[in-house]
């Protein structure tokens, strides 16, 4: 063969090569972009009709895509639903890593994590309801274990966060280890846990319609910061809130860490108030 010969067999070869990679990557995102309309699409039925009246035919007919297509994306419902909680959760693991590198101390850094939580709870009240439904045995055994395994690893790595802070805290001086009525080694997944529970009861609590200002009681997420830091408080993590002043704190970390999602409740909270009048 020729070298020049050569020289064109290889540019028609790598323009070939080009070509398919383009074509790849064009196929790759129409997937991503119609699995993307798919779940917002579910999202929103979810929130209008519930989960029974989700199902693979009305998505289809919604975004005028085959059912046959649907099932390309997912198997069930129920796994259209579990993608939805992992797209959920990507968006709080988000929140939490933004408080993990906050430039403050460990406990400024946890506590950020409890006004992450309660920003995103009302921020996305229908989503958080969501992922409550993949607590159910019944959803979940329609899953793949694949599937599953991706709403797993987003949970291990949004509890990966808080402990690796709680960790941090014993290292850097700031907490002690020895607790009373707690052993040691489990110090750090008792204060996640302790605040795990508060955010989700908190979070349901706020979700569940109890007019808690006819009460004589502030609204379950606003007492959430209060909560936390009196959790922190009562295993001695320094420094103690008496010697700070903990709304001044909550404003700090709204400004550099949250402020677009604060602009995004208060426009929220103005147009619930426009619809009232």
């Amino acid at each position: 063969m020729q070298p020049g010969s050569t020289r064109t067999t290889a540019r028609k070869t790598a323009s070939t090569a080009a070509r398919t990679t383009d074509s790849h990557a064009r196929k790759q995102r129409a997937w991503q972009q119609r699995e993307q309309l798919i779940l917002d699409t579910a999202q929103r039925l979810l929130q209008q009709h519930g989960l029974q009246g989700l199902t693979m035919e009305r998505v289809a007919s919604e975004i005028e895509y085959s059912r046959g297509t649907i099932y390309n994306h997912f198997a069930s419902k129920e796994e259209i639903v579990n993608a939805i909680g992992v797209r959920c959760m990507q968006t709080l693991t988000e929140m939490f890593r933004r408080a993990q590198h906050y430039p403050g101390t460990q406990r400024d850094r946890l506590a950020a994590l409890s006004l992450a939580h309660s920003l995103y709870a009302q921020l996305h009240p229908v989503e958080l309801q969501q992922l409550q439904l993949l607590k159910s045995p019944d959803i979940r055994s329609k899953i793949s274990s694949e599937k599953q395994q991706s709403l797993l690893q987003m949970e291990q790595e949004i509890t990966g966060i808080a402990l690796d802070i709680v960790r941090a805290a014993i290292a850097d001086g700031e907490l002690p280890t020895s607790q009373p009525g707690v052993p040691d080694s489990i110090v750090p997944e008792s204060i996640v846990m302790g605040l795990w529970s508060m955010g989700y009861g908190s979070s349901l609590l706020q979700l569940s319609g109890i007019p808690f200002n006819e009460l004589g009681m502030q609204q379950p997420l606003d007492m959430m910061w209060l909560n936390t830091h009196k959790l922190l408080d009562s295993y001695q993590w320094q420094p103690l809130s008496e010697r700070f002043d903990i709304q001044q704190l909550k404003q700090t970390l709204c400004d550099v860490l949250y402020a677009d999602e604060v602009v995004l409740l208060k426009q929220n909270e103005n147009k619930k108030t426009e619809q009232n009048n």
